[in-house]
């Protein structure tokens, strides 16, 4: 007598493989891409560095990164130097036409607040450069006179909130900028979820570093976390404009 599978255990064990694959597939997916986006995020930063010091090199000032982020140049200017320094890519300086899908809010990696920009980052107004891998890079050029200011603001807290002294006033405070530029980059570019500290985050040069930006809340501890060769990302999940 030939023995077999009747329909009945047939369509049980399709349920049951069903149920597991449900269960599964999705933190496989996850996995799958956070470990993309982690080998996006150290190769983008690696080429960035690389860049900086291909430019300085080139020039023969091997120890001066402001050669490329000269701050006698514009944020455009820059743009168009930086660009030597990647195969296929695309500049993009305005909103408008093909480029607009480059210009969309980046959520903060935890709650803050700046003025009417809670919650998020907006880049519309920087010169945006597009490799042929989907990454986006956004150029910033500080314009101090050799890379060094002095700059006066208002402290606030961790969430970006305002400080006051007992009569309610602004606590100023004074720092040292030496700063002669910044990347900001998204290795999804338009994809979601754009977000610092997950797929966007920034650099920022001075004359003898290249270094992860020093904002926390956009990104820093998770860059620098993730270059220590950790494959963990920090950040929050929050709904924009909720007071935390």
């Amino acid at each position: 007598m030939r023995k077999g599978f009747t329909l009945a255990e047939v369509l049980i064990t399709l349920g049951i493989i069903g149920v597991v694959a449900a269960m599964t597939l999705p933190s496989l997916i996850n996995d799958y891409r956070d470990k993309e986006i982690l080998t996006k995020v150290r190769k983008t930063y690696s080429d960035v560095s690389n860049a900086v010091n291909r430019a300085r090199t080139s020039d023969g000032n091997i120890n001066d990164n402001s050669v490329l982020f000269n701050p006698n140049n514009n944020s455009v200017d820059t743009a168009k130097k930086f660009m030597k320094y990647f195969n296929g890519t695309k500049l993009c300086t305005n909103t408008k036409n093909q480029c607009k899908k480059y210009y969309y809010d980046i959520k903060y990696s935890r709650f803050y607040t700046a003025g009417t920009n809670t919650g998020a980052s907006w880049s519309q107004i920087l010169p945006a450069i597009i490799l042929h891998n989907g990454v986006v890079l956004y150029i910033v050029q500080n314009n101090n006179p050799d890379c060094y200011a002095e700059e006066t603001f208002n402290t606030v807290d961790e969430n970006g909130r305002p400080i006051l002294d007992a009569d309610g006033n602004n606590v100023p405070k004074t720092a040292i900028n030496k700063v002669c530029g910044y990347v900001f980059f998204d290795v999804n570019g338009p994809k979601k979820p754009n977000i610092f500290g997950y797929d966007a985050f920034y650099i920022q040069i001075t004359k003898d570093k290249v270094e992860p930006g020093i904002q926390t809340y956009q990104g820093r501890e998770s860059l620098k976390n993730i270059l220590s060769g950790n494959d963990n990302f920090i950040f929050s999940d929050y709904t924009i404009g909720a007071e935390k």
